[in-house]
């Protein structure tokens, strides 16, 4: 089971204590309206240093205002792991624009990685930042998207 800590810091020793390292953690794991090509990306567009696709392990629901949320779970949910720059001020927007009901978690991705000499893509696992749900009963408000992926549940539900 991967440990993981409800927060609202960024701060070192929160992240020190959930993962045993003293990195700033300047990753974020977006999975719906933050992903490329998505409505609210632009919020975080300017601080962007680096992309890449990612999954990690957990559920993903739509709900009737037409954005997702995401719970822990056994299923998978496909989205991005962002570099930041900026943490304080990006990670204050992002926290106010998230409101009380998603919290700022860390928990473990996968990111798909292009081996250069072979062109295969193999999995590094890291922590990263994600807005999970605050109360994992608002499921009940939802509807589960079955294979995580908010992209192409919202494009073919347009």
């Amino acid at each position: 089971m991967v440990a993981k800590r409800r927060s609202r810091q960024t701060g070192s020793f929160e992240v020190e204590r959930t993962t045993g390292s003293f990195e700033v953690l300047d990753r974020l794991f977006v999975y719906g309206t933050m992903r490329q090509g998505q409505t609210a990306r632009s919020l975080v567009a300017n601080s962007i240093a680096r992309s890449l696709p990612a999954t990690t392990a957990g559920n993903l629901f739509v709900f009737p205002m037409g954005y997702p949320g995401y719970v822990d779970g056994d299923g998978r949910v496909v989205g991005e792991v962002l570099w930041l720059t900026d943490l304080a001020a990006t990670f204050g927007l992002l926290d106010a624009y998230e409101g009380a009901d998603f919290a700022r978690t860390l928990k473990q991705v996968t990111i798909d990685v292009p081996d250069p000499t072979t062109g295969h893509v193999a999995g590094e696992t890291l922590w990263t930042w994600i807005y999970s749900l605050a109360d994992p009963a608002t499921v009940s408000l939802g509807t589960q998207i079955p294979d995580g992926d908010w992209v192409r549940y919202w494009n073919e539900h347009q």
